[in-house]
């Protein structure tokens, strides 16, 4: 009995080896060092903020360098170590209904972060400029087209956490805060008034003008 558990023992042995031999290379498990490492140049969140004069509160995108050079982030080009923050605006912008630049890292400077529910992702240079290119084709807003339009466009452009536009931000937020890695708050660039803008035109004409980024009444 002995001697035949031996040689079934053996028989197993000799047809495992013989059975990894005969694995293509593609098949054997490959160590984690063999996989290519993505290089991350941004970071982008998504940020829902209520406000007490409008239920609804505001929905908007924020990008962060992580490089070591300027990137460009739609129409504007963001210095290393730095951010921008890009939401679209109706009836509270004096320039009227649009695109714009750091209107929330300058209208919320003072405002402590954890005031705010967000997402994000890491992006790729090739990440970073399927976004930058969404970013300028979409200077619009309206009473249908909201802030959380424009904002959930430009979330959706790259792999990751997809949102849905249902109209009113609030269900944004709703749907940032069921997501598994939602945090509050981050800390956003504090840009000095030179550096707010709104987008003029879209795509291969577009270009940016400074603007007053003071809260109108709604």
């Amino acid at each position: 009995m002995k001697t035949f558990k031996r040689i079934l023992a053996a028989v197993l042995a000799v047809a495992m080896l013989l059975g990894v031999a005969a694995m293509p290379a593609s098949a054997v498990s490959a160590k984690p060092d063999d996989a290519e490492e993505k290089v991350y140049v941004a970071r982008m969140y998504i940020a829902h903020r209520s406000r007490d004069y409008n239920t609804n509160g505001h929905t908007w995108i924020y990008i962060e360098n992580l490089t070591d050079s300027g990137i460009q982030v739609g129409a504007v080009v963001v210095p290393k170590g730095k951010g921008v923050s890009v939401g679209s605006y109706g009836t509270t912008i004096a320039d009227g209904a649009g695109l714009y630049y750091n209107v929330e890292a300058w209208r919320y400077r003072n405002v402590d972060p954890i005031d705010w529910i967000h997402i994000s992702k890491d992006l790729t240079e090739e990440d970073l400029v399927k976004v930058s290119n969404k970013i300028v084709n979409t200077n619009t807003w309206s009473y249908i087209l909201n802030c959380a339009y424009a904002a959930i466009r430009i979330w959706n452009t790259v792999p990751g956490n997809k949102l849905v536009f249902l109209y009113f931000p609030t269900l944004t937020q709703f749907q940032i805060s069921i997501c598994r890695d939602r945090g509050n708050g981050f800390k956003m660039v504090n840009p000095p008034l030179k550096d707010v803008y709104k987008q003029i035109d879209n795509g291969d004409t577009v270009t940016t003008v400074n603007t007053d980024p003071t809260i109108l009444d709604e």
